[in-house]
């Protein structure tokens, strides 16, 4: 029997080899096509088609040429590439924003997957050059997976930060799995991710493998122990409406429209409301300005009964002389008073405003002619009759560790008002909803997420899906709220420990001088 088996490895590793060695013989334009097509197939384990065994074949790909890779510069275009593939099919979803206006902006459809393809493409082709100074093999591996995670955490702030599609949301779908973030965070995700994925390229050492493998036995055994111990609370009083009236974007903005738009909002949110304490609309819900409108404003209050909350996204009046306007979240009592507001603070470049503004010929998508003002990041806000919350404006819910704040004191909810209907039927507002997911479980608090046509959710502290709202689908959806769990190890914590952990990882992989 043993010799059966070590006869089947020994051939399966001949195999192995040989196919290795194929694959970095070829010619450098057929290496430089398989690594784009390895990024592209990639790029359909995010949602929604989660499909991660095409990433792992496209990771196995691309370690296997950075270890026969005959330069540095090889490495560099080969991680390039491949991160150009993944960038433009992941992100593809971008290009329903620029249909929108009757076609206005189509013509920047392939320069902007470019540009995107383009950005994302740098984010792999330093960590594969930096990789290449690192010995082949498994040092390499190492080197390769630390820094495409510090590279990737670079991309959560660089030019104003863009962490959409991390490696490590891959896993939204798996609850076992998710739970890791609550230790490392979606970065720490990322590592584990990336070095399982790659270990495959090592063949015919099993070492490496192994040890993943190992380790993955503890994250999902972790997250089941965490799920197991999970006690199902909800905050005593509290019942939430979450409206979604799915009015089309080229409907949206419409005057013509504006006031029937309203009325939709208005009915699906005061029908069968008795026991609703608080009704939640999406981004910028409300057509007019709610400061300067006393009168519309009291016809809000149709929408809740008496004692109830309404919060709503609108757009708000920071400088009438200059017309400075904010993207915010307003805190409406049933006597139509507003009692807290949040601006935006994570603006979208190009749709809110324009890097740059004077030297490109550019104009923002959104029919809005002067830019949206940055708030002054996240803050923890009172709820009439509910738990303090940090409240967020659409994008803000992509960002690790920038999601709440402990001033005045740490919020025990996240509402995420958003506006996804600038992409349609696409995987945009999928792949929202699963970043949505990973800072519930990064936090150890719940997302309430409210959507214009979808994907509006109920997601617990665990990132479990509670209750959702389909894409493309109007109506309400009524939730108690689930109970925080306390801040995590990574909400106390943060990066650091990750950090820490790559940064030996680096130094381990060194070159050694010859003596």
């Amino acid at each position: 029997m043993m010799k059966k088996i070590r006869y089947i490895l020994h051939f399966f590793n001949q195999k192995t080899m040989q196919f290795f060695e194929k694959i970095t013989h070829l010619s450098l334009f057929w290496r430089a096509v398989m690594c784009l097509a390895g990024g592209a197939v990639g790029a359909f384990a995010f949602a929604p088609a989660l499909n991660r065994i095409g990433l792992l074949a496209g990771f196995i790909l691309l370690m296997v040429l950075l270890n026969g890779s005959a330069s540095k510069k090889q490495s560099a275009l080969f991680g390039f590439l491949f991160g150009f593939g993944m960038g433009a099919v992941s992100l593809a979803w971008v290009s329903n924003a620029l249909m929108i206006d009757n076609g206005a902006f189509a013509v920047f459809i392939l320069p902007a997957l470019a540009g995107l393809g383009l950005f994302m493409g740098l984010f792999f082709l330093f960590p594969a050059w930096l990789a290449s100074f690192a010995p082949a093999g498994v040092k390499r591996w190492v080197a390769f997976a630390c820094w495409f995670v510090l590279f990737e955490w670079i991309r959560s702030w660089f030019l104003t930060g863009f962490p959409w599609n991390l490696i490590g949301a891959v896993w939204t779908d798996s609850p076992l799995v998710l739970q890791f973030a609550s230790v490392m965070g979606v970065y720490g995700l990322s590592l584990i991710t990336v070095l399982l994925l790659t270990a495959p390229a090592l063949l015919p050492r099993y070492k490496p493998l192994g040890i993943m493998v190992v380790v993955w036995g503890i994250v999902l055994f972790g997250g089941w122990l965490r799920l197991y111990q999970a006690v199902p609370e909800d905050v005593f009083g509290v019942r939430l409406r979450l409206v979604q009236p799915n009015i089309m974007q080229t409907l949206k903005w419409n005057p013509q429209r504006a006031d029937e738009n309203l009325s939709t909002l208005i009915r699906l949110s005061r029908e069968d409301n008795d026991n609703i304490t608080h009704v939640i609309w999406p981004e910028t819900a409300v057509p007019f300005l709610l400061e300067l409108n006393e009168s519309e404003r009291l016809r809000l209050m149709g929408a809740v009964r008496q004692n109830a909350t309404l919060i709503t996204g609108a757009m708000r009046v920071v400088n009438a002389e200059k017309r400075q306007l904010a993207n915010s979240i307003f805190i409406i009592d049933d006597m139509a008073n507003i009692t807290s507001y949040a601006d935006k603070s994570h603006l979208v470049p190009f749709g809110e405003y324009v890097p740059l503004r004077g030297w490109l010929p550019l104009d923002k998508v959104v029919p809005i002619s002067a830019d949206f003002v940055a708030g002054n990041g996240p803050a923890t806000r009172h709820i009439p009759k509910a738990p303090p919350a940090s409240l967020l404006v659409c994008y803000e819910i992509i960002f690790p560790r920038a999601v709440v704040s402990d001033e005045p004191k740490r919020p025990d909810w996240i509402i995420n008002v958003t506006n996804d209907g600038w992409y349609g039927l696409s995987a945009g507002p999928y792949q929202h909803l699963g970043m949505a997911q990973l800072r519930a479980v990064e936090e150890g608090m719940p997302v309430v997420r409210v959507a214009n046509t979808g994907i509006s959710a109920v997601i617990d502290s665990y990132g479990r899906l509670l209750k959702t709202l389909p894409l493309g689908t109007q109506g309400v959806l009524d939730s108690l709220l689930p109970r925080a769990v306390g801040a995590t190890f990574y909400a106390l914590f943060g990066n650091i420990p990750l950090f820490v952990l790559c940064l030996l990882g680096i130094f381990w992989t060194r070159p050694r001088r010859k003596k």
